[in-house]
């Protein structure tokens, strides 16, 4: 019975593509080049068998022409009329030097008709099964379409050295103009930027620790001081609310008791500098998503539509662990990997830093040693896609009660362009504050702001 033709393919263009790599075998090479699955593109069966038998024959390094074709059929008992077809195909094709136009029709109906079958299956799956959750459903076909959208030409993503050229003039031209400045976005802390080169774009951040070390805490402070650097930023909190995130934005920066107003015991005074401090903080360019349970397919979905509508220049996750997912994956390992590599991608995409909070291992939790990048709970995945790993550690012997400040070590575990090493910040728990020490000691110390860092 005869197939049904359909706006959704075009066989002379399919037979014209076929014909191509008969008239100049080299074709077919060039065409591995652009696509990683070009069986996809043709509908014809005998079409289909024709360049699995091309692509045995190249694989095999064999000659690709009329009578190894035929041959290799016949083997497979697959066509008997094969000099005949290959013949129509030579004879729709005027020259192999159109191959790349015919392949530019039957990429555009392989979209089409990935389209329609993607769009069927949702409204298959919609329509017929009762326990299918709307969320889910959709996250599933964002992630195909996107994949979709980003299929490109496998070629375009190798340059050479000359077409890369102007991009590392444009860097080394940055690099002389900073001058020995932080080229990042600014973390509030200025030994950590001097470290780090503060968070650069296309990065992927990772900041470990185990609970109730100050995770949140250096992740406000960095949400804070991009803000106050004219930087728009992107903060996912999954564990707090975002009026916790901004009250403790505000007791950071007016040095107010966290506790005391959690508890409502404030003076006149202490009230007068929350209302200036609302006005203030109220004015930073920060976007927070509260969502309890967000995936991650929300979090790209997300951090793209606020970087088209208001262009951010970073993002924080609040933390990785608690991500969650409507797809089911062999071990947890992977879907963490699959997180780690999803939030390097957004940075990547988006051309901005990616800050995202984690927690320790079992072992690494343990705080009768410093942690390691081995102690990244639940994949190591985390360490080989993070271009920064960021460890905070407390000591056994610090005394970490609510009325007096005490040092963190923050650990560069690992730094793609730069070196790994420990340097000391300190903590003021009454105000859920990250600052540098070093300035904080001497009562005759030179002004500074909010974070310590000199003015």
């Amino acid at each position: 019975m005869s197939r049904t033709k359909t706006h959704l393919e075009d066989i002379n263009a399919e037979k014209a593509l076929i014909g191509c790599i008969l008239l100049d075998p080299e074709v077919l090479d060039k065409l591995l080049g652009k696509t990683e699955k070009p069986l996809q593109l043709f509908t014809s069966f005998s079409c289909k068998n024709l360049l699995v038998a091309m692509l045995k024959l190249s694989d095999t390094g064999k000659m690709v022409d009329r009578v190894t074709l035929s041959h290799e059929l016949l083997k497979a008992n697959k066509e008997t009329n094969t000099i005949i077809f290959m013949d129509e195909c030579e004879s729709l094709t005027p020259s192999s030097a159109n191959w790349e136009y015919y392949l530019g029709i039957l990429n555009d109906l392989h979209k089409a008709r990935e389209t329609k079958r993607l769009c069927d299956e949702v409204s298959h799956r919609i329509s017929t099964d009762g326990n299918a959750e709307p969320t889910g459903v959709l996250e599933e076909l964002f992630e195909s379409v996107e994949g979709l959208c980003r299929a490109k030409d496998k070629e375009t993503s190798v340059r050479a050295y000359k077409d890369v050229a102007p991009e590392a003039v444009d860097f080394f031209q940055t690099c002389f103009e900073n001058k020995g400045r932080v080229t990042g976005v600014t973390t509030g802390l200025s030994n950590l930027d001097e470290m780090i080169n503060g968070l650069n774009k296309n990065h992927l951040n990772i900041v470990a620790a185990r609970p109730s070390v100050g995770k949140t805490s250096l992740g406000i402070c960095m949400a804070d001081a991009a803000a106050k650097a004219g930087k728009k930023v992107l903060f996912f909190s999954l564990e707090m609310s975002a009026s916790e995130i901004m009250m403790r934005s505000i007791c950071s920066h007016m040095d107010l008791n966290y506790r005391d107003c959690l508890n409502g015991d404030l003076s006149p005074e202490e009230l007068k500098k929350i209302a200036v401090g609302i006005d203030h903080v109220s004015k930073y360019p920060i976007f927070i998503d509260d969502s309890s349970s967000i995936t991650i397919h929300q979090i790209k979905s997300k951090a793209k539509r606020y970087k088209r509508d208001f262009g951010i220049d970073m993002v924080i996750v609040d933390y990785l662990q608690i991500i969650t997912t409507n797809q089911k994956h062999e071990t947890r390992d992977r879907e963490i990997a699959s997180y780690s590599s999803a939030l390097k991608q957004i940075a990547r995409e988006l051309g901005v830093p990616v800050v995202c909070l984690s927690q320790l291992s079992r072992d690494g939790a343990k705080n009768d040693r410093k942690p390691r990048l081995t102690d990244l709970r639940d994949s190591g995945a985390i360490e080989q896609d993070a271009d920064v790993v960021i460890m905070i550690h407390r000591d056994n012997a610090v005394d970490n009660q609510m009325d007096r400040p005490y040092p963190l070590s923050l650990i560069v575990a690992k730094q793609r362009n730069g070196p790994v090493g420990e340097i000391e910040v300190e903590f003021v728990p009454q105000y859920t504050k990250l600052r540098v020490p070093s300035l904080m000691n001497y009562p005759d110390a030179p002004p500074t702001d909010s974070f310590g860092n000199p003015l």
